[in-house]
């Protein structure tokens, strides 16, 4: 959705996913993702049929660390933006 150049009148619309309730959301999700795949990769090492498939969780992991890295950074950069103003 294109935004108009002068938006001196009104504010311009950011999408709902954007906004730092939904990006907080996403990052207390993710970290739970991020812990399930740690515990994912423990049971794995643990058990001796499951090693073949210790790849699963540790995918989960890099993911999940992804995403909530982006998140985070994202969360930053926006208090960091507006504490300076």
């Amino acid at each position: 959705m294109r935004t108009e150049k002068s938006t001196f009148f009104r504010k311009s619309n950011i999408p709902w996913y954007d906004t730092d309730t939904a990006c907080l959301i996403n990052a207390v999700v993710m970290f739970v993702f991020l812990l399930f795949g740690i515990d994912g990769i423990k049971v794995a090492r643990q058990i001796e049929a499951y090693r073949d498939y210790i790849w699963v969780p540790v995918l989960f992991f890099v993911l999940s660390a992804t995403v909530f890295a982006i998140n985070l950074i994202r969360l930053v950069k926006r208090y960091t933006r507006s504490s300076a103003m």
